[in-house]
């Protein structure tokens, strides 16, 4: 027979083994997702989109808890065919070798009302530490998570030859997304 002091420890114990918040893990919907880029090109804006990309984000209670995306490069649409066979070519993303960017965060800081993920991004061949603010809302029934970063192009090797030189095509490129996410709010 348990005395009633033991039944408190047991649960107390129990609680204690429980996580606070359970993790709340969904892919990213690229129906209602997008991706997009621009950048200056001999001074003027220069856009453009991938079109293909998925993931998972994890969720516990109002925040973001860990982030795994990517995107598929040979996807990219500025808008013109030959622009398009350019950045999938070598000078640019290189498709045929390296088929995917990745993202994957390490830890997730939350700077209400923005998060910032810290984490790695990997782009033809390059493995690069990367903070990535962003923030989430509740939209139509769902958690959209979206924001803006500024990435060197030339830090991971996009742009090699003539495409190098920063005076016809900007070194730094402005990426915005927006990631609805599947499942309920």
């Amino acid at each position: 027979m348990m005395y009633r002091g033991g039944v408190v420890l047991v649960l107390v114990v129990a609680a204690a083994s429980l996580p606070a918040h359970a993790e709340d893990c969904r892919s990213v919907d690229p129906a209602r997702s997008s991706v997009s880029f621009e950048l200056e090109q001999a001074g003027s804006p220069f856009r453009g989109d991938f079109r293909r990309f998925g993931g998972e984000v994890c969720l516990s209670g109002t925040g973001a808890t860990r982030i795994e995306v990517w995107l598929d490069p040979a996807s990219v649409d500025a808008g013109l065919p030959e622009i398009d066979a350019a950045l999938k070519g070598s000078d640019f993303f290189a498709v045929e070798r390296y088929p995917r960017v990745a993202y994957s965060s390490r830890s997730i800081e939350s700077t209400a009302p923005m998060q910032i993920a810290r984490g790695m991004l990997k782009m033809k061949g390059e493995s690069r530490p990367l903070d990535v603010p962003f923030s989430l809302r509740r939209a139509d029934g769902h958690v959209v998570l979206s924001g803006t970063l500024i990435l060197d192009r030339l830090k991971y090797g996009i742009g090699t030859g003539e495409w190098s030189n920063t005076k016809w095509l900007g070194g730094e490129v402005k990426v915005k997304f927006s990631a609805t996410l599947s499942g309920p709010s």
